[in-house]
């Protein structure tokens, strides 16, 4: 994912007049990701299943009526079921298992965090909100912009990871074992 953001700030930058304004940003981002999700889909489709199932645990918000966070662990290209969860994490209108999907955020409380509900094991929680970088950045990926951001992460989760804190407080938090995550958020 990181290698693909980088990748489309590139290309974004060298074809900036088609980036000029949000509404065509957003169209032909959502338009490029669906041509990479397909491609995915089709490349990977004889290891989705060994390679992800159980181990890549994606959350979108899907109209059941209601917006219902809907967990998705097992992949397949029958049907381009892969290409359709990958897409509902990150589009702003996906059809996946016959209902309405967008990205998981609306579900998945304050910090759009979709934490397990079982509370058995640990959970690394990574505030997205908090990176301090502007949130067009969901639609417009500019190079320097991620490559700061990926560079901002990188130091953050090693001063985590060395001394278990950050300079920002509260950016990446571990969630113990048991917690209640309730509404999505650690208590």
């Amino acid at each position: 994912t990181l290698e693909s953001h980088l990748s489309y700030g590139v290309l974004s930058a060298r074809y900036a007049d088609k980036y000029k304004s949000a509404v065509s940003a957003m169209y032909l981002e959502d338009h490029h990701w669906r041509i990479m999700a397909e491609w995915q889909t089709e490349t990977y489709a004889s290891t989705l299943s060994s390679s992800l199932d159980g181990k890549v645990f994606v959350g979108t918000s899907c109209m059941k009526p209601l917006p219902t966070l809907v967990i998705i662990d097992e992949y397949t290209a029958e049907k381009d079921q892969a290409t359709h969860a990958f897409m509902s994490t990150g589009t702003y209108a996906e059809i996946y298992d016959g209902m309405l999907c967008t990205d998981g955020g609306m579900t998945t409380g304050p910090k759009m965090t979709p934490l397990f509900q079982d509370s058995v094991r640990p959970q690394l929680i990574v505030d997205l909100m908090a990176t301090g970088y502007p949130s067009d950045m969901v639609y417009r990926v500019d190079f320097d912009q991620y490559a700061s951001l990926i560079e901002d992460g990188m130091d953050e989760m090693e001063s985590f990871l060395v001394a278990g804190k950050t300079e920002r407080d509260g950016i990446i938090t571990l969630c113990p074992v048991g917690a209640d995550v309730s509404g999505f958020v650690c208590k």
